[in-house]
């Protein structure tokens, strides 16, 4: 007879790879989103519901999922990193149904070899594990935005570099801002040409999309030169030696960055070093005091 554990386990997985699937159904792109990228204050259209029953269980779902657990609060992590709040909802789900699911499952295993524990056992461990599983994407995400941060901020510092040279060729603020970016081919530097794109669409000066992606990824150097920028096409100011003081000045703090960080990353290395040290002295000496302690 199949006890209650083996049920249990069975449903939990089930809803596991339900929530899976809805993940990786994939979903037809939204106009009005696509054109909310292009200007935030295009407002949402009211749109007919997704055909299928787990497209419409995933749209009534998530979206009651990010307003009760709150993560509207990682809104700045999630432009960084190019991510929906629904899909960091929906890893949230999957993660804490793997958490709840696996301990029921290894207690449904155990007892199919003869191994009985109490029923309060797997539960509680699942609960706790689900609940603890549940944080690994928050800290994913933060670990991936800080990294999309430090590339936008050296995106940025050549960035700075490549318009300077286009002013010191007589481009003026709009070209030499639109002509610089096309030099590079990074995800960075295609973010940056989609922003001036935007501004342009929409007939806003081209520093107003910098100001926008400097909202978006939170690097506040692109805001620096929004404003440089925006004071040459407004009212003429020659940004040669500014352009390229504030680039100096950035190369000169992201090498302090990487610098730091190495020392941190030597210094990390230096307690499994001195344990491999330690184990290694013991194994010489094991020989000699186990003469001692027998002869």
């Amino acid at each position: 007879m199949i006890g209650w554990e083996v049920l249990l386990a069975g449903a939990l997985v089930g809803a596991g790879l339900t929530v899976v699937a809805a993940g990786l159904v994939p979903s037809r792109p939204d106009l009005a989103a696509a054109l909310a990228r292009l200007d935030p204050r295009i407002l949402r259209s009211e749109t007919p519901p997704p055909a299928g029953a787990l497209a419409g269980m995933r749209a009534r779902t998530i979206p009651r999922l990010v307003e009760t657990l709150g993560l509207r609060r990682f809104s700045a992590e999630l432009a960084v990193t190019e991510q929906t709040v629904e899909a960091l909802a929906a890893r949230k789900i999957g993660y804490a149904v793997v958490g709840l699911a696996s301990p029921p499952v290894m207690a449904a295993l155990l007892a199919l070899v003869g191994v009985s524990a109490p029923p309060v056992l797997p539960v509680g461990v699942g609960l706790v594990s689900a609940g603890v599983l549940s944080l690994v994407p928050d800290v994913e995400l933060r670990r991936r935005a800080a990294t999309a941060r430090a590339a936008m901020r050296r995106a940025t510092c050549v960035y700075l570099e490549l318009v300077a040279l286009e002013r010191a060729a007589d481009a003026g603020a709009t070209e030499a801002l639109e002509r610089a970016a096309t030099v590079g081919r990074s995800r960075e530097f295609q973010r940056i040409r989609e922003a001036l794109l935007t501004a342009e669409v929409t007939g806003r000066p081209a520093w107003d999309g910098l100001y926008r992606l400097a909202d978006d990824t939170g690097v506040v150097e692109l805001a620096d030169l929004a404003d440089i920028m925006r004071l040459s096409g407004t009212d003429g100011a020659a940004v040669y030696g500014t352009l390229r003081a504030r680039a100096t000045s950035l190369r000169t703090q992201l090498l302090a960055t990487a610098s730091a960080d190495a020392n941190a990353a030597s210094e990390h290395m230096t307690i499994p070093v001195a344990l491999l040290g330690v184990a290694f002295m013991a194994l010489i000496a094991f020989p000699a005091f186990a003469r001692i302690f027998t002869g």
